[in-house]
């Protein structure tokens, strides 16, 4: 709050961001600083074939994976 100079405080338009907005970015600063340190090329075996990709795009394919299991799971139920 300011005062205007005539002793009434006037309360300010700018509104604190909600504590799902702080999680979100934290979160989405925390998926980058992960992407960052995650570029190089990792072998990785899928079921016979091995192949090579950084580690990164392996475990976000794995977590779309997981969500659309998840999807089809909450879905059945």
């Amino acid at each position: 709050m300011s005062d205007t100079g005539t002793g009434k405080a006037v309360r300010s338009s700018r509104r604190r961001p909600s504590t799902r907005v702080i999680v979100a970015v934290v979160l989405v600063v925390l998926a980058f600083i992960f992407i960052i340190e995650n570029r190089e090329p990792a072998a990785i075996r899928v079921i016979i074939p091995i192949v090579i990709m950084p580690l990164w795009a392996a475990l976000t394919g794995m977590f779309v994976v997981g969500l659309a299991v998840g999807a089809l799971w909450r879905k059945r139920r």
